[in-house]
């Protein structure tokens, strides 16, 4: 048997029946009731949902026609702050990349296969810049960190930012949950 609200409500109003002269008087607690029970419930622990994230989202575009998605051949991708390089075993049109959290910069060098011959490794540079501001949400759900005023620094490939905040929708999930960055043009 499923315990639902309203059944919940006609048990208490069963049981306080005795002390109840008639029917019409039940029926003029029912709204308090309610009320007490909506108020009861707006005190209940909020859900944390944050919409920072540290991750660059980068769609990659044609040179030709800016509205439509090229696919790249990564061999990997290097990130400053860290030792290691992001991998992609097939053909992407948009990443996510983390940030350095430890900088306000965030150096990529992209090594991908030449478009132009195939067995030529080529090597492109994108140096953004930002701020971070530590903001506390709630005492429960804590403090974070949000990315905001995106800059390209350097860069030898055709881009363009989109977005200058680093933000995440937090109900959704994949790439399209993060807002675009860049758009970076092959």
């Amino acid at each position: 048997m499923k315990f639902t609200l309203p059944l919940f409500i006609t048990i208490i109003l069963a049981s306080l029946k005795p002390w109840f002269v008639s029917s019409r008087t039940i029926i003029k607690f029912v709204p308090l009731v309610f009320i007490v029970l909506l108020l009861a419930s707006c005190f209940s622990e909020g859900d944390c949902l944050i919409s920072a994230t540290n991750k660059l989202h980068i769609q990659f575009k044609k040179k030709s026609n800016h509205a439509l998605d090229t696919t790249i051949a990564f061999t990997g991708i290097s990130v400053s702050g860290s030792d290691s390089i992001v991998v992609f075993k097939s053909l992407v049109k948009e990443i996510l990349i983390p940030a350095d959290i430890h900088n306000t910069f965030t150096k990529l060098i992209f090594h991908r296969i030449n478009t132009a011959d195939s067995s030529v490794t080529a090597t492109d540079t994108l140096q953004v810049s930002y701020t971070k501001q530590t903001k506390v949400i709630t005492r429960d759900c804590g403090a974070y960190t949000f990315y905001q005023n995106l800059k390209i620094i350097q860069t030898n490939l055709q881009s363009k930012i989109i977005s200058t905040s680093l933000l995440k929708d937090p109900t959704g999930s994949g790439p399209s949950a993060y807002a675009v960055n860049f758009q970076i043009y092959y």
